[in-house]
């Protein structure tokens, strides 16, 4: 790890910041027929803003403002302008910055996609925008939403060199793809599989390459791809016509992923070489989610259509960590190995949940948001737990939350003991 990145990594998870704010200064205008479309996006842009974002837009002469009381430390400049084709029936809209378009998209009415979701297209590039800057200024409090498309972000994993983030997106053509966050630069890339979907993208112990589920060959399957020269160097790791899903290094030449059956699925084990064997796993229906830290292998087991997280350690016992009526999934381990993060149903939606390994303790980091939200991962300092979250109407977002203990913060140390909701 070089000394930039080390430095980015120790100031970036430090939960005691100096919170200082961004202003967003947006001139908006359009056409007659596009007023609506116009007002419909500054809405939305002045409702979601983060609480250390100020967003100033101009419109027909008027300014308003969200959040004018903050501290500005640094400000975003950008204009936006929407038209309607009326032989076309097309509305389009552009974003600037320096007189430079930075991102253009349309949208008829004859569309499938509805409305709404134009108008979020519209409106998370300024949010994306300060969301990654402060991010990669590490200006926020206990949350920050990152990404504000309307398109699916989800399947979250940090680089173990803390430089970078990959989540799976359909943002580009609509089509699934790994997208990779630059923690220090604060920009997104998304990485196009031609002829491919990629799910659970998980970086290697180099951070080089990234595992993932894709289709490229026609069904799924477990593919490496090394990060530079991405689509030229595919490897496919899993063999077979049965479908093969939710890969996890194992170490630095192994995976382990689950794959489906006659009478069910099975882990696997197989190495870059693809030399492959099942692992032996008994008392379960079914097995999902696997995830590795020091030889053991966490995963979800299904068992009577209840759902727990259980470990194989490497001697071989399985052990139960969390199986109770809330049906737990999306394990996920810190770095040191002492807690273990994951998503349940106890509070009436799905939340991500932390267990102490050592003292049994549970809470939950994320009950605030009132949001279904799965699929976390811990930063590799592990101060920081990524995970995706579901805001009414639409797809899930990436967002980011501080770790803290109950002691911390004074807030629920164990789910309610009564109910059996089904996920």
């Amino acid at each position: 790890m070089d000394r930039r990145a080390i430095f980015f990594i120790s100031i970036l998870f430090i939960y005691s910041v100096c919170i200082a704010s961004i202003e967003l200064k947006i001139t908006m205008s359009s056409d007659e027929q596009s007023k609506k479309l116009v007002q419909d996006v500054s809405s939305s842009i002045f409702s979601l803003a983060p609480e250390n974002v100020r967003v100033v837009i101009e419109m027909d002469g008027m300014a308003r403002t969200v959040n004018e009381k903050v501290d500005v430390e640094e400000r975003l400049i950008m204009s936006f302008f929407a038209t309607y084709d009326a032989t076309k029936n097309v509305y389009s809209a552009n974003w600037s910055e320096s007189e430079r378009i930075v991102y253009s998209c349309t949208y008829s009415p004859k569309e499938e996609r509805p409305y709404r979701e134009f108008v979020r297209e519209c409106a998370h590039y300024p949010l994306e925008r300060a969301a990654l800057r402060l991010l990669s200024k590490n200006r926020f409090k206990k949350y920050l939403r990152v990404t504000y498309h309307p398109s699916v972000d989800e399947y979250t994993s940090f680089s173990p060199d803390g430089k970078l983030f990959a989540f799976i997106t359909d943002r580009l053509g609509g089509n699934r793809n790994v997208a990779l966050l630059n923690l220090m630069e604060g920009t997104i890339r998304v990485l196009p599989v031609h002829g491919s979907s990629e799910y659970f993208p998980k970086f290697s112990p180099d951070s080089s390459r990234i595992a993932f589920q894709g289709s490229l060959h026609g069904f799924w399957n477990i593919y490496v791809m090394p990060i530079d020269d991405h689509a030229k160097n595919i490897v496919l790791i899993s063999s077979g016509s049965a479908p093969a899903y939710a890969p996890a290094w194992f170490d630095a030449n192994t995976l382990v992923y689950i794959q489906d059956t006659e009478g069910g699925n099975a882990m696997i084990r197989a190495t870059l070489t693809r030399r492959r064997s099942r692992v032996n796993i008994e008392g379960f229906d079914m097995v999902f989610s696997p995830t590795v830290h020091a030889g053991t292998i966490y995963f979800v087991g299904l068992k009577e259509a209840n759902f727990g997280i259980y470990a194989l350690t490497p001697e071989g016992n399985v052990v139960c960590v969390e199986d109770s009526f809330y049906n737990e999934h999306d394990p996920a381990v810190s770095p040191d190995g002492r807690y273990l993060a994951y998503s349940c149903n106890a509070l009436g939606y799905y939340a991500i949940w932390i267990k102490d390994l050592q003292t049994g303790e549970k809470w939950c980091l994320t009950e605030e948001l009132k949001q279904d939200a799965f699929y976390p991962s811990f930063s590799p300092n592990g101060q920081i737990v990524a995970f995706s979250a579901s805001e009414g109407f639409f797809e899930p977002d990436i967002w980011f939350v501080r770790f803290f203990k109950p002691s911390d913060s004074g807030v629920r140390s164990s789910p309610p003991s009564t109910g059996s909701p089904q996920r």
